[in-house]
């Protein structure tokens, strides 16, 4: 199946891209380890504006981030989500 992947290129991953990684799988309901973090989330992941919606719900909840629009049309990938994240973490 596209968009699923055993391992995450790059090698290790931050605390803070395993807990957003975490936060995708919980609600697109794929495990953690099958989720390529550069799969497209919505051809590949099957991610639909109300999953987006929640997702970045989360986020807020979790990091107290607020991503603006012009950012958020422009992500489309779990790797988009967490650099993105890691910018406003900062």
């Amino acid at each position: 199946m596209p968009g699923l992947s055993g391992t995450a290129k790059g090698g290790q991953m931050s605390d803070i891209e395993k807990e957003i990684r975490g936060l995708v799988s919980k609600v697109v309901k794929i495990p953690e380890d099958k989720i390529d973090p550069n799969a497209d989330l919505f051809k590949d992941l099957g991610v639909d504006s109300l999953l987006g919606v929640e997702i970045f719900a989360a986020l807020d909840n979790k990091y107290h981030i607020d991503i603006p629009e012009q950012k958020l049309i422009k992500i489309k990938t779990l790797n988009d989500i967490i650099a993105i994240a890691k910018e406003q973490i900062k």
